[in-house]
């Protein structure tokens, strides 16, 4: 290669690929033809809230969450534990998609509410949500609204 010229002489590129392990095979570059394709990364990794998902929930908040909630129905301090139950906000219009809200968990619970009469204890109905003030977006705090206008549910922030 001179001094003024930016190609490689046939030699001089044939040198270089032999040092390079750019294009050998079984190399981080070019994996061998036998062995198998790297799974595709997991969707397990942190979200742009950076929660990581355990147990099968959307965050270790969310999954510690869930264990009191059953150790609570254990108990019998609560009832009818559901997850991941949906809403329908709005429904489906022609050219626009249904707008729904997903609760995390719903739940009865035992206790003296201050609407009861009194000593008549009864079971109530709690729709719960797990969030850190990071993820208390715009669309969020619209469906927590919506939710108190058209089903008259006050939603549970844990």
């Amino acid at each position: 290669m001179t001094r003024g010229s930016l190609r490689f002489s046939e030699e001089m590129y044939k040198a270089h690929m032999a040092k390079s392990d750019r294009f050998k095979v079984g190399t981080v570059n070019r994996p061998a033809a036998d062995t198998p394709a790297a799974p595709p990364p997991a969707s397990g990794g942190a979200s742009k809230y950076k929660n990581v998902k355990t147990n099968g929930y959307a965050s270790i908040k969310e999954s510690k969450r869930a264990f009191q909630l059953k150790l609570m129905q254990e108990a019998g301090q609560i009832r009818n534990l559901r997850e991941q139950v949906s809403y329908l906000l709005i429904p489906k219009q022609e050219g626009e998609r249904a707008c729904s809200y997903v609760a995390d968990f719903v739940y009865e619970e035992w206790g003296d509410w201050v609407d009861a009469e009194p000593d008549a204890p009864y079971w109530r109905e709690f729709v719960e949500d797990v969030k850190s003030p990071a993820s208390r977006t715009d669309a969020y705090i619209i469906k927590r609204k919506l939710m108190k206008f058209i089903h008259g549910i006050v939603i549970r922030e844990t």
